[in-house]
């Protein structure tokens, strides 16, 4: 058995120096192929990730401009409370919030100066149970007679949630072809490997090899490019993302990207086991229809 592996081994690697150039093309067309793939991965997965902690952190804001008293504000906002999916509300009287205003831009404008009334209304921030539902409670709040406007960022988080949807779907197809394309490339790679040989293939079939036995060194082949392909989109996609989040964190640090160890790894190891994958496959596929073809 041992000497078997050892056979094939030897042979998979003489054939990947006969046919060299069409080797490292193959193992550049993984590489490319792997990255795509790598980077779309990478991208659902931090797209994703803003749009949670978007979602998260949304809240709908209920403006109030008339002039109502701390007795009508507390009324409200127990009515506003008992509404299906409301969590928590906070109430900021006019005051308050041009106080706040104030003390944020005052520095910047003179607003005594400009302004001689407050320009801004009685607010209600409404936390809510879950982002999927800012709709139904926005609706309801509009409903009393006190509330002037209402608020939420909803519309953002459902176009950044289509615009997620349409790069899944974009992504998965151009992967998809990328894939075919790789897959075809290594089957012509392993098919010239066979060609080349194909004398030898015929002296091994009469004295008696089968044709599993002649398969396995151009599939041992056939993995040595998806492995090497895959290793090295594995080291470029790493060392390229590694940069993006270090510039991206310093740049704009409130921005959630994906930066969990275990998930990157398991992303990379995915790609290093489709370019096996695909390397094995091509390999088979290859080398199947010469054998059926002499039979």
């Amino acid at each position: 058995m041992f000497s078997n592996l050892e056979f094939f081994l030897v042979e998979a690697l003489r054939s990947f120096r006969r046919s060299a150039l069409m080797s490292f093309v193959a193992i550049g067309t993984i590489t490319v192929s792997l990255f795509v793939f790598g980077v779309f991965l990478l991208l659902v997965v931090n797209l994703g990730s803003i749009v949670g902690s978007v979602s998260s952190k949304m809240d709908l804001a209920a403006y109030v401009n008339k002039d109502i008293s701390l007795e009508e504000a507390g009324a409200l906002q127990l009515t506003l409370a008992k509404i299906p999916g409301v969590e928590k509300i906070d109430f900021i009287s006019r005051t308050e919030a041009w106080r706040q205003f104030k003390d944020e831009f005052g520095s910047q404008l003179d607003l005594d100066a400009t302004m001689t009334n407050n320009p801004l209304p009685h607010t209600f921030n409404i936390k809510v149970r879950t982002p999927d539902i800012l709709p139904k409670v926005a609706k309801e709040v509009s409903n009393f007679q006190l509330i002037d406007e209402v608020r939420y960022s909803g519309k953002f988080v459902d176009q950044m949630k289509s615009l997620l949807d349409a790069i899944r779907i974009g992504g998965a197809s151009l992967v998809i072809l990328i894939a075919l394309a790789t897959l075809l490339i290594v089957v012509n790679t392993i098919r010239l490997t066979v060609l080349a040989r194909e004398t030898d293939i015929s002296i091994m079939k009469l004295v008696g090899a089968t044709d599993i036995f002649v398969k396995w060194p151009f599939i041992i082949e056939g993995i040595l490019l998806g492995v090497l392909g895959g290793l090295a989109s594995f080291i470029i996609l790493n060392f390229s993302y590694s940069a993006v989040l270090y510039k991206v964190s310093s740049a704009l640090p409130f921005l959630p990207l994906m930066g969990d160890q275990r998930l990157l790894s398991l992303i990379y190891l995915t790609m290093v086991l489709l370019g096996t994958g695909l390397g094995m496959l091509g390999a088979y596929i290859s080398v199947s229809r010469i054998l059926n073809s002499e039979v």
